[in-house]
């Protein structure tokens, strides 16, 4: 780790990147990544007067992001436990969810039991997190495409194409291109300007907050989009009730690779004037619980993702935060929302 930012790697904005208002407040000063420890440096975070959306100004330049990148944890390579070493309850579960992903989903995944789509449908929570895991896909037409936009580890891309999809991603990471390549994926390293349309369903899970002009990008995935194709999108909410609740200690902000903070307001507007329309929300399980445990973490000083005991206090606030968040969309963590290019 190096101890300070190049000071060539770091530029200033002066208005908001989502709607360049210059008129602002400064939310936080001195935001460190306590996160990783890989990036130096500290940082300030802003929230635009005019449309909500918060932002880091100064922040690093496009050429020097990769400095926050080491050890980052999408370098790690997934791999699932095989059904052959499950037993007892682990067995069952994995029979059920199966079950129900090829119910629901169209794939062929074994071992399964037809129960899971009876059970699934008796426990909303876990098949939230099901449907979450497929991005909400619909059945895949002829000849078929999906492009994930930083595709991380490849865990959606391998249900898409357990569907039928023909599936495309891109990340900037070389490590992990070079991982799904090994696993059979069309995948390009860069951004999207690296790919050629149409696409029907693009995905984005929580990468428009690490782009540096996110109406340029939202702006590009309409153009690949087949007319009628679907946007999928998920980033972390500026409103959220965790970061009134854990301030500079929210999970959500993630210096200085987090770049721009989005609301439901800002998000929709954003959208809009890109072109989308019939933008809607998701169903979503509830992040509160990682969300809430990895803030008061930080708060402590600690490790995010150590291992520990959870204090009741906490878990009883986890479950009001659940609470709230079911009656208060708007203060969700998460934002997860679809749009629709026009016919």
């Amino acid at each position: 780790m190096i101890d300070a930012w190049p000071d060539e790697g770091v530029e200033g904005l002066g208005a908001c990147p989502v709607c360049a208002s210059p008129d602002r407040t400064l939310l936080f000063e001195g935001l460190t990544d306590d996160i990783f420890r890989a990036a130096p440096g500290t940082w300030n975070l802003h929230s635009c007067a005019r449309c909500g959306t918060g932002y880091l100004d100064p922040r690093p330049t496009a050429g020097s992001i990769h400095l926050a990148y080491r050890g980052y944890h999408t370098h790690e390579e997934p791999r699932q436990q095989p059904a052959s070493e499950l037993r007892g309850l682990r067995l069952a579960q994995r029979l059920l969810a199966n079950g129900y992903k090829n119910w629901r989903f169209g794939t062929n995944l074994e071992p399964s039991s037809r129960w899971g789509a009876i059970i699934a449908f008796l426990l909303p929570v876990q098949r939230a997190i099901l449907d979450r895991q497929f991005r909400h896909l619909p059945a895949p037409v002829l000849n078929g495409r999906v492009l994930d936009i930083g595709f991380g580890d490849a865990g959606f891309m391998e249900n898409a194409r357990a569907m039928g999809w023909q599936v495309v991603g891109t990340d900037f990471d070389p490590q992990v291109v070079e991982s799904a390549r090994r696993r059979g994926f069309q995948v390009h390293l860069g951004t999207i300007d690296e790919v050629d349309g149409p696409f029907e369903v693009i995905t984005m899970s929580h990468v428009i907050e690490h782009v540096h002009d996110p109406v340029s990008v939202l702006r590009a995935c309409h153009r690949l989009l087949a007319p009628g194709g679907i946007l999928w999108l998920e980033t972390p909410n500026i409103k959220a009730a965790g970061l009134r609740r854990f301030g500079r200690h929210w999970r959500g902000l993630e210096p200085p690779r987090h770049l721009v903070l989005f609301n439901r307001k800002s998000l929709e507007c954003a959208l809009a004037k890109t072109g989308y329309v019939q933008i809607r929300d998701l169903p979503q399980p509830s992040p509160v619980h990682g969300m809430y445990v990895m803030s008061a973490r930080l708060r402590d000083g600690g490790d995010p993702y150590a291992p520990g005991h959870l204090p009741i206090l906490l878990r009883v606030e986890m479950a009001l935060a659940k609470l709230f968040e079911w009656i208060w969309k708007p203060r969700r963590e998460f934002l997860a929302v679809a749009a629709r290019k026009a016919l």
